[in-house]
């Protein structure tokens, strides 16, 4: 028989000087490492000092409990056969009493193991590496089996029942380390499947609304004739629910485009404020102060007022404060907007008449997915994204954005934006 198995207690060992000072170097590290390429370097380092390698692998234990796949590897040359993503079963496997008993495992010849195990794709793959014997831990977490760490050479017998012993002795801590840096890494990866999945969901139904937003008002502005009051009216309604909607498909496209790196800070200068990024903001928020008999009064500077500034984006900002003074304000009631240019810098106010919030929820109004409940808010719904964003486009432009509120009396935001100069015609 090729193969060997050996328990922990099977074997002391007395750890000279040397290995003792790696064996802790390896313990010391171990959960230092924050990413599995600096947990692999470390490693990979550290285990040449102790045992023959050429190659170190760990492969992971699907959520099956039936498979297990190669994720992580290294090795001393580049003629790799057996890659990420290789699977296999575990049910008939000379893999299973690792789990099973927590044994080591040590095959001395592969060539003459996979002449006893033919079926063994993977010792085909290592052979076909340069590969001679083997050396294979089960990485085992709380009694919940994890993976396998794998240690290879390419000598014939290069594996001692010493060498399983002396990794053993580390092996539960390199375990641990793995499993965390692994999940981490799951999670930052199903997060960014999540957030391209958002953005994809949200750009299939902005067309339509946007569609439905225009075809609504061709007939209110009766661009298809005489059209019935009270057909009227309710094309009215969709228009503004579609509306809303619209302004939530902006927000989340702009979460995914943000959290997957796609959001790009890109200034054009001479922007003018007033007629390029104001009243286009406006525009797509009218619909919300008719719905809620709201009145816009605009303090408008007599000139226009440049800055440098991605248009898109500063549009995105201004449109959420607009909507958010209307939505969160009382019904009936005006909304106090202001622009003004002092000394090289734009100052843009909203201020409404509403539920407004304390000192204490002013700190959490640019949290994602925050959203403050104050009585009689309730109805009011949201994403808890679009304070979120604005924060996050005023930053790139190197400005701020302020507060000030009384709680069930008003609201005021304000943004500072440098760099400001006034248009004259």
């Amino acid at each position: 028989m090729s193969i060997k198995y050996i328990a922990a207690h099977d074997v002391k060992i007395v750890l000279s000087d040397k290995e003792k000072a790696i064996l802790i170097h390896i313990d010391k590290h171990l959960l230092g490492c924050q990413t599995i390429d600096c947990l692999m370097e470390m490693l990979w380092q550290q285990s040449r000092e102790l045992v023959p390698c050429n190659r170190i692998g760990i492969s992971f234990v699907e959520n099956d409990g039936i498979r297990v796949t190669a994720r992580l590897c290294k090795t001393d040359y580049d003629n790799i056969k057996l890659n990420e993503g290789y699977t296999a079963g575990l049910r008939n496997s000379t893999l299973k009493p690792l789990l099973d008993e927590g044994k080591a495992r040590i095959i001395d010849n592969l060539e003459e193991h996979l002449l006893e195990n033919p079926e063994s794709a993977s010792t085909q793959l290592l052979i076909e590496e340069g590969l001679k014997s083997s050396l294979t831990l089960p990485l085992i977490v709380d009694d919940r089996a994890i993976g396998f760490l794998f240690i290879s050479s390419k000598q014939a017998g290069a594996y001692q029942y010493s060498h399983a012993a002396l990794v053993q002795v580390i092996v539960d801590r390199i375990a641990q380390a793995v499993e965390k840096i692994w999940t981490i890494r799951k999670l930052q990866q199903a997060r960014t499947d999540y957030m391209q999945l958002l953005g994809f969901v949200a750009h299939e139904m902005k067309s339509p609304l946007a569609a439905a937003m225009t075809l609504g008002h061709t007939y209110l502005e009766g661009y298809l004739g005489e059209t019935d009051p009270l057909a009227l009216d309710t094309i009215g309604k969709m228009v503004r629910v579609s509306g809303y909607l619209v302004n939530m498909v902006n927000n989340y496209l702009g979460l995914s485009r943000l959290e997957t790196g796609e959001m790009k800070y890109k200034p054009t200068e001479d922007v003018k404020f007033l007629s390029e990024v104001f009243d286009v903001a406006w525009d797509t928020v009218e619909a919300r102060y008719l719905e809620r008999s709201n009145q816009l009064s605009f303090k408008r500077p007599t000139s226009d007022i440049a800055i440098t500034a991605d248009v898109g984006l500063l549009r995105m900002a201004i449109i959420n404060l607009l909507d958010n003074a209307a939505k969160y304000g009382y019904e009936n009631t005006p909304v106090e907007v202001s622009a003004s240019f002092n000394k090289g810098h734009l100052i843009f106010k909203v201020k409404n008449e509403g539920f407004g919030f304390t000192e204490e929820q002013s700190q959490k109004l640019f949290k994602r997915f925050s959203r403050l409940q104050q009585p009689g808010s309730e109805d009011r719904k949201g994403t808890g994204l679009g304070l979120y964003l604005t924060w996050w486009i005023i930053d790139k432009h190197n400005g701020a954005i302020t507060t000030q509120s009384e709680a069930g009396q008003w609201a005021e935001f304000t943004i500072d934006l440098p760099g400001a100069l006034p248009v004259f015609d």
